[in-house]
Protein backbone atom coordinates (compact mmCIF):
# COMPACT_ATOMS: atom_id res chain seq x y z
CA UNK A 1 0.00 0.00 0.00
CA UNK A 2 1.44 3.37 -0.99
CA UNK A 3 1.81 5.90 1.79
CA UNK A 4 0.75 9.46 1.30
CA UNK A 5 3.30 11.97 2.49
CA UNK A 6 2.44 15.58 3.14
CA UNK A 7 4.86 18.31 4.11
CA UNK A 8 3.66 20.05 7.23
CA UNK A 9 6.49 22.62 7.32
CA UNK A 10 4.22 25.40 6.10
CA UNK A 11 1.55 24.42 8.59
CA UNK A 12 4.09 24.45 11.42
CA UNK A 13 4.94 28.09 10.76
CA UNK A 14 1.26 28.96 10.91
CA UNK A 15 0.74 27.02 14.14
CA UNK A 16 2.21 29.78 16.31
CA UNK A 17 -0.17 32.35 14.85
CA UNK A 18 -3.11 30.01 15.35
CA UNK A 19 -2.13 29.32 18.97
CA UNK A 20 -1.92 33.07 19.65
CA UNK A 21 -5.36 33.54 18.08
CA UNK A 22 -6.79 30.76 20.24
CA UNK A 23 -5.27 32.33 23.38
CA UNK A 24 -6.81 35.67 22.43
CA UNK A 25 -10.25 34.10 21.96
CA UNK A 26 -10.03 32.26 25.26
CA UNK A 27 -8.98 35.39 27.14
CA UNK A 28 -11.74 37.40 25.50
CA UNK A 29 -14.35 34.84 26.51
CA UNK A 30 -12.99 34.68 30.07
CA UNK A 31 -13.14 38.48 30.35
CA UNK A 32 -16.75 38.31 29.19
CA UNK A 33 -17.53 35.65 31.81
CA UNK A 34 -15.96 37.91 34.43
CA UNK A 35 -18.13 40.79 33.23
CA UNK A 36 -21.21 38.56 33.54
CA UNK A 37 -20.15 37.70 37.08
CA UNK A 38 -19.91 41.40 37.95
CA UNK A 39 -23.32 41.94 36.37
CA UNK A 40 -24.77 39.11 38.49
CA UNK A 41 -23.37 40.73 41.64
CA UNK A 42 -24.97 44.02 40.62
CA UNK A 43 -28.30 42.31 39.96
CA UNK A 44 -28.18 40.47 43.27
CA UNK A 45 -28.23 43.67 45.28
CA UNK A 46 -31.99 44.00 44.79
CA UNK A 47 -32.73 40.27 44.79
CA UNK A 48 -32.18 37.76 42.03
CA UNK A 49 -35.35 36.86 40.11
CA UNK A 50 -35.98 34.17 37.54
CA UNK A 51 -35.85 36.71 34.72
CA UNK A 52 -32.41 37.81 35.83
CA UNK A 53 -31.27 34.17 35.94
CA UNK A 54 -32.43 33.69 32.34
CA UNK A 55 -30.66 36.92 31.37
CA UNK A 56 -27.48 35.68 33.03
CA UNK A 57 -27.63 32.40 31.12
CA UNK A 58 -28.20 34.29 27.87
CA UNK A 59 -25.17 36.47 28.63
CA UNK A 60 -23.05 33.34 29.18
CA UNK A 61 -23.96 31.80 25.80
CA UNK A 62 -21.66 34.00 23.64
CA UNK A 63 -18.53 33.30 25.73
CA UNK A 64 -19.37 29.59 25.57
CA UNK A 65 -19.71 29.72 21.77
CA UNK A 66 -16.40 31.55 21.57
CA UNK A 67 -14.72 28.92 23.75
CA UNK A 68 -16.13 26.13 21.54
CA UNK A 69 -14.82 27.95 18.48
CA UNK A 70 -11.37 28.34 20.07
CA UNK A 71 -11.34 24.65 20.98
CA UNK A 72 -12.28 23.70 17.42
CA UNK A 73 -9.51 25.85 15.95
CA UNK A 74 -7.08 24.31 18.45
CA UNK A 75 -8.18 20.83 17.33
CA UNK A 76 -7.34 21.76 13.75
CA UNK A 77 -3.69 22.03 14.76
CA UNK A 78 -3.69 18.30 15.53
CA UNK A 79 -5.27 17.40 12.20
CA UNK A 80 -2.03 16.80 10.22
CA UNK A 81 -0.75 14.37 12.85
CA UNK A 82 -4.07 12.52 12.95
CA UNK A 83 -4.15 12.23 9.18
CA UNK A 84 -0.64 10.79 9.27
CA UNK A 85 -1.48 7.81 11.47
CA UNK A 86 -4.99 7.23 10.11
CA UNK A 87 -4.05 4.84 7.24
CA UNK A 88 -1.99 2.59 9.52
CA UNK A 89 -4.77 2.55 12.12
CA UNK A 90 -7.36 1.72 9.47
CA UNK A 91 -5.26 -1.19 8.21
CA UNK A 92 -4.88 -2.54 11.75
CA UNK A 93 -8.65 -2.36 12.29
CA UNK A 94 -9.33 -4.14 8.99
CA UNK A 95 -6.94 -6.93 9.99
CA UNK A 96 -8.70 -7.25 13.35
CA UNK A 97 -12.14 -7.38 11.70
CA UNK A 98 -10.97 -10.05 9.27
CA UNK A 99 -9.58 -12.15 12.12
CA UNK A 100 -12.74 -11.81 14.23
CA UNK A 101 -14.92 -12.66 11.22
CA UNK A 102 -12.87 -15.79 10.55
CA UNK A 103 -13.19 -16.93 14.15
CA UNK A 104 -16.89 -16.13 14.31
CA UNK A 105 -17.85 -18.47 11.46
CA UNK A 106 -16.26 -21.43 13.26
CA UNK A 107 -17.47 -20.46 16.74
CA UNK A 108 -20.48 -21.59 18.67
CA UNK A 109 -23.17 -19.35 20.03
CA UNK A 110 -21.55 -19.49 23.49
CA UNK A 111 -18.62 -17.46 22.15
CA UNK A 112 -20.88 -14.79 20.66
CA UNK A 113 -20.55 -12.34 23.61
CA UNK A 114 -16.75 -12.55 23.36
CA UNK A 115 -16.82 -11.84 19.63
CA UNK A 116 -19.21 -8.95 20.11
CA UNK A 117 -16.83 -7.52 22.70
CA UNK A 118 -13.92 -7.80 20.27
CA UNK A 119 -15.98 -6.16 17.51
CA UNK A 120 -16.74 -3.29 19.87
CA UNK A 121 -13.04 -2.51 20.02
CA UNK A 122 -12.65 -2.67 16.25
CA UNK A 123 -15.70 -0.54 15.53
CA UNK A 124 -14.88 1.84 18.36
CA UNK A 125 -12.07 3.24 16.25
CA UNK A 126 -14.64 4.63 13.82
CA UNK A 127 -14.89 7.61 16.14
CA UNK A 128 -11.22 8.29 15.36
CA UNK A 129 -12.08 8.49 11.68
CA UNK A 130 -15.04 10.76 12.41
CA UNK A 131 -12.85 12.76 14.76
CA UNK A 132 -10.80 13.89 11.79
CA UNK A 133 -13.80 15.63 10.23
CA UNK A 134 -15.38 16.99 13.42
CA UNK A 135 -12.94 19.90 13.97
CA UNK A 136 -13.85 21.16 10.50
CA UNK A 137 -17.34 22.07 11.75
CA UNK A 138 -15.91 25.35 13.06
CA UNK A 139 -15.76 26.55 9.46
CA UNK A 140 -19.43 26.07 8.67
CA UNK A 141 -21.10 29.39 7.80
CA UNK A 142 -23.56 29.19 10.70
CA UNK A 143 -20.89 28.53 13.30
CA UNK A 144 -18.56 31.18 11.88
CA UNK A 145 -21.40 33.71 12.03
CA UNK A 146 -22.25 32.71 15.60
CA UNK A 147 -18.59 32.95 16.61
CA UNK A 148 -18.24 36.40 15.02
CA UNK A 149 -21.33 37.75 16.79
CA UNK A 150 -20.18 36.12 20.02
CA UNK A 151 -16.77 37.78 19.73
CA UNK A 152 -18.45 41.14 19.16
CA UNK A 153 -20.69 40.57 22.18
CA UNK A 154 -17.71 39.53 24.30
CA UNK A 155 -15.95 42.78 23.37
CA UNK A 156 -19.02 44.93 24.10
CA UNK A 157 -20.14 43.23 27.32
CA UNK A 158 -17.25 44.40 29.55
CA UNK A 159 -17.77 47.96 28.29
CA UNK A 160 -21.48 47.78 29.08
CA UNK A 161 -20.77 46.40 32.56
CA UNK A 162 -18.18 49.14 33.16
CA UNK A 163 -20.74 51.80 32.18
CA UNK A 164 -23.29 50.12 34.46
CA UNK A 165 -20.80 50.21 37.35
CA UNK A 166 -20.21 53.91 36.80
CA UNK A 167 -23.95 54.61 36.71
CA UNK A 168 -24.61 52.57 39.86
CA UNK A 169 -21.72 54.21 41.70
CA UNK A 170 -22.93 57.69 40.79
Amino acid sequence: MARITVSTAQLASLAGVIRAFVRLLRRLSLVAVGAVAVLVVLLQRDGFTGDEAVLTILFLVPPAILLFFAQGVQALLLLPDRLGWLPADGQARLTELTRVAGQTTAARTRALPLHLWRLRGAFGSVRNVAGVALPLRVFTPGFLTAAAFSALFCVLLPAVVLITLVVVAA
